[in-house]
């Protein structure tokens, strides 16, 4: 396979059960375990962000497999069935998480791991049996995607280079179609950002506009690097600084009540003409003097 990479599974999948219920589609569900992107907890279950929440239809992952349509259906089904995944179902394709993700949890679990047999105790395949729980935990790609947003604000760093690498992260991983992860560079542009001001949660949507926009102008091309966005950020975030102080320019020459008085400034020029012409205010047909 092209491009690689190792990722963390349980040894529990090898029980019999796990092949009575999986089958043959374990290999889309190992594919889901790679592609989680991210992992989030809600109503006590670890859930597993496949691709960031993208929509993925049939036919993709009949490509990427080499299988029909129809086998790729009858994966889903299963894993479905059986509650090692879960479906949303999207207007432009299926959102996949997996059920008690613990691909970046490894540590933790390692501290309460101290023989094969509790490993393969502690499986997230076998907690799959502890729940009960039906699709109220995941309704839709805009509850994932509040979930998803929320744990990121409470759980991740407050430096703001965090902030916007993990983002970027998500945004290059869909790009992709697996997990990609910044490079060196990628952190230097993202410090340049930060050096200049930009507030993070700002960078975060000039990041997500200049993704949608590179993707309507090359949609079969991919952004590389942080560095390419850089020019966006900043000049859109300046010209938005430009406006604003505009703005405020413009209001300070306006009067107090923000209103221009002009018929104020007409009475008082129409009082000035009368107190100051030569009939003295008089109207009328003027006579000479001693007639």
């Amino acid at each position: 396979m092209p491009g690689s990479y190792p990722f963390y599974m349980y040894s529990g999948i090898l029980e019999p059960k796990h092949y009575k219920n999986i089958g043959s589609a374990l290999w889309l569900f190992l594919w889901c375990i790679s592609s989680t992107t991210k992992e989030i907890e809600k109503d006590g279950i670890n859930w597993g962000i496949v691709l960031g929440n993208k929509p993925m239809k049939l036919e993709e992952f009949a490509k990427i497999f080499e299988v029909s349509e129809r086998t790729i259906q009858r994966w889903l089904n299963d894993l479905e069935k059986y509650q090692y995944i879960k479906i949303t179902r999207a207007p432009y394709g299926l959102i996949l998480t997996v059920k008690n993700s613990k691909k970046f949890n490894k540590e933790r679990d390692d501290k309460n791991v101290h023989s094969p047999r509790d490993t393969t105790n502690m499986s997230s395949l076998d907690t799959t049996e502890m729940s009960g729980l039906h699709d109220k935990n995941v309704h839709s790609n805009k509850d994932i995607t509040k979930i998803n947003n929320n744990t990121t604000t409470a759980t991740k760093k407050s430096d703001p280079i965090d902030l916007i690498a993990d983002r970027y992260t998500d945004l290059r991983t869909i790009q992709e179609g697996k997990p990609t992860y910044p490079k060196p560079q990628d952190f230097e542009a993202i410090a340049q950002i930060v050096a200049q001001g930009v507030p993070p949660s700002r960078t975060i949507e000039l990041l997500e506009q200049c993704f949608k926009v590179f993707e309507v102008r090359n949609p079969k091309g991919k952004i590389k690097s942080f560095s390419y966005c850089v020019d966006y950020i900043t000049d859109h975030y300046q010209a938005e600084l430009a406006k604003e102080e505009a703005k405020k320019l413009a209001k300070r020459r306006l009067p107090e009540d923000g209103k221009n008085d002009r018929r104020r400034a007409s009475g008082t020029a129409k009082e000035i003409t009368t107190d100051n012409s030569i009939t003295g205010g008089q109207v009328g047909r003027l006579r000479r003097k001693g007639v």
